[in-house]
């Protein structure tokens, strides 16, 4: 599995796309802003980790 500094780096191109909704693109906006676009990723709760890998997992794994 990719490390969570790649998964928002990567996330972060789906942020205002139509292929996430309008809650998962807040989020994704959050997640970026918060990590400062990944750089500092200790912050997230295990939730935030969570759907972040989920996120991750759906658009750029097979």
């Amino acid at each position: 599995m990719a490390s969570l500094n790649t998964m928002v780096k990567k996330c972060a191109g789906l942020v205002d796309t139509t292929d996430v909704s309008d809650w998962e693109n807040q989020f994704l906006k959050s997640v970026v802003e918060k990590t400062a676009q990944g750089d500092n990723t200790t912050s997230l709760t295990e939730k935030q980790i969570g759907v972040l890998e989920r996120l991750h997992s759906k658009h750029f794994e097979d």
